[in-house]
């Protein structure tokens, strides 16, 4: 069997500069390894192969090695598999799906080869909720990402302290909250005694983090060289020097010095929002975990990225933990701490990922409700119109479906944000203060539940009216059928009463119903306006699997 250096023909063979060899992992061999004249013969440091010497007895089979899957057809599949949850309708994933065996296959090669490179990234600027330099890798190569964190993950997910709260399975922003709240009561003894909590933040901490340091802590728990090309590769690509811009460009102007991989010294800074970055940086800090929980003996200490808290019943004691921390992350790790830090009282609370955490109950940060605020006044602006009919003012809504999906996302981000917190009453303001929300939405039990168009199948017209009378009670609803417009039961007689719209019985399964041609929509809708009736509009949207689907596309009221 050949050795590592050895290649598939048996001949020596060794990796050229900048390539591993990976015969090792994944290769053919025949009876007869070191005879350069077997019939076929494949170098997969180049992809070379050779079969000029048909006329032999040896043969050829197939040979798996113990680490050939890091590099494999499965894997990269896995990993693929892994990058598309969530990301499946964007443009670079639609594009590589496209030709997906084709694609995948060319990665394994190029993986197995040793010839895989980053490829272009897109820069962007996010200005929400600040300015923050963002560097999108290709899809391609955050199917490389995802290969390297899985495989990362099996030795370092058992090292890393269990209050490390990012980017990890079973973790997340709330369980850290959570215990953050249950460390203050444990601290101070359910409330008894006097207990302090230090908040410490990194300066500029992904533009800050020394790649080579970096590279030195994940080389001590990787022996596979495979593995380690393939993350040198990653980690040690520039993207600045091949990328395209998207957006504003004055924005990237606006960008302090400190937070840019423009500006920051070599050798620093990893690019923000890639799945490596994430996981790098639980790496990279892992070592202050360790000194925290092992050198400084700190019981109740949690970390969320670089936001990391202490809590003490001695607040000489915080103090002395802050030196001691500042020390080893300037000389260990050649980053530093955010000024201003204050060691503050645990009753007062903390400002900690998005909430106000007490030892008794949490609130939701005014920023977070002043975000969804701003967001909401957008979207409605893109709904809500007004306009005056005689002496009544019309809330008119037009209701575009993916606007609406804009709002409901928007909607179940922040409600689910809110569930985490005391913050009851906020729910309650937030759609007392937004009605035009009520009209398209309504909540149980925490769910967002759509007023505007039955999700499931409809096997009738007939259920499909009862579905949006029992949305919209009190409501006039005017249904699109075909070229014309048809109101059905309460609403037709009540039009044949107040217009003298001629009325039909047992039209459509209906008990009673009116018809007119949709050029006549606008002035039947008016009339009921102007009777203080509010009035919904129920578009064709296309035919379904029993009766065309529909959904409320206009919905106007008087306020």
């Amino acid at each position: 069997m050949p050795s590592h250096t050895e290649s598939v023909s048996g001949g020596p063979e060794r990796p050229s500069s900048g390539e591993v060899n990976v015969s090792s992992y994944y290769w053919s061999s025949s009876t007869n390894a070191n005879n350069t004249n077997n019939a076929w013969g494949v170098n997969f440091n180049n992809g070379n192969d050779n079969t000029n010497n048909k006329s032999n007895n040896n043969y050829v089979r197939a040979v798996r090695g113990g680490k050939e899957s890091l590099l494999s057809f499965k894997s990269v599949h896995d990993a693929y598999m892994d990058c598309r949850k969530r990301k499946r309708g964007t443009m670079n994933a639609v594009r590589f799906e496209y030709d997906l065996i084709g694609n995948l296959t060319d990665l394994a090669l190029s993986l197995q080869k040793g010839a895989y490179r980053p490829s272009r990234s897109v820069c962007f600027i996010a200005t929400s909720p600040k300015l923050r330099e963002v560097f999108a890798a290709d899809f391609r190569d955050r199917v490389v990402h995802h290969l390297i964190v899985g495989e990362l993950q099996k030795t370092w997910e058992p090292c890393f302290i269990h209050d490390s709260y990012a980017c990890r399975e079973g973790k997340g922003t709330h369980k850290a909250v959570k215990r953050l709240q249950s460390f203050m009561l444990k601290v101070s003894k359910n409330r008894k005694r006097r207990a302090w909590f230090l908040q410490l933040d990194i300066r500029s901490f992904f533009m800050s983090i020394d790649k080579q340091i970096l590279f030195e802590i994940l080389k001590k728990k990787t022996d596979d060289p495979v593995l380690l090309d393939l993350i040198e590769r990653v980690l040690f690509h520039d993207p600045v020097k091949d990328y395209v811009f998207k957006g504003d460009r004055r924005n990237l102007a606006k960008v302090p010095a400190h937070k840019s991989l423009f500006k920051i010294p070599p050798g620093k800074g990893l690019p923000i929002g890639n799945l490596t970055s994430q996981f790098f940086a639980n790496v990279y800090l892992n070592e202050l975990d360790q000194f925290v929980k092992h050198n400084l003996r700190c019981r109740f200490y949690l970390r969320y990225v670089d936001d990391f808290i202490l809590l003490s019943d001695s607040a000489e004691q915080l103090e002395g933990w802050k030196q001691s921390i500042e020390d080893f992350i300037q000389e260990r790790l050649l980053i530093e701490l955010k000024s201003g830090v204050v060691i503050k009282p645990v009753a007062e609370g903390a400002d900690f990922l998005g909430y106000i955490v007490r030892p008794d109950y949490i609130l939701v940060r005014n920023r977070v409700a002043g975000n969804l605020k701003y967001k909401l006044a957008l979207l409605r602006d893109k709904i809500v119109s007004f306009e005056r009919i005689k002496d009544e003012k019309i809330m008119k809504m037009t209701i575009d479906p993916d606007i609406v999906n804009e709002v409901r996302q928007t909607l179940a981000s922040y409600l689910g944000h809110f569930q985490h917190a005391n913050a009851y009453r906020m729910t309650e303001k937030l759609f007392k203060n937004n009605p035009w929300l009520l009209q398209m939405f309504f909540v149980n039990n925490g769910k967002i539940l759509d007023r505007l168009k039955y999700r499931g199948k409809v096997r009738s017209l007939r259920s499909q009216v009862s579905f949006f009378r029992y949305r919209f009670p009190e409501s006039i609803l005017f249904f699109q059928v075909g070229k014309f417009v048809e109101v059905y039961n309460e609403d037709a007689l009540y039009l044949n009463m107040k217009t003298g719209v001629k009325l039909q019985s047992k039209a459509r399964g209906m008990t009673h119903a009116a018809g007119f041609p949709s050029h006549l929509k606008n002035p039947y809708m008016r009339f009921a306006l102007l009777d203080r009736r509010k009035t919904v509009y129920i578009r064709e949207e296309g035919m379904g699997e029993y009766v065309k689907r529909r959904f409320a596309g206009e919905i106007a009221v008087v306020v």
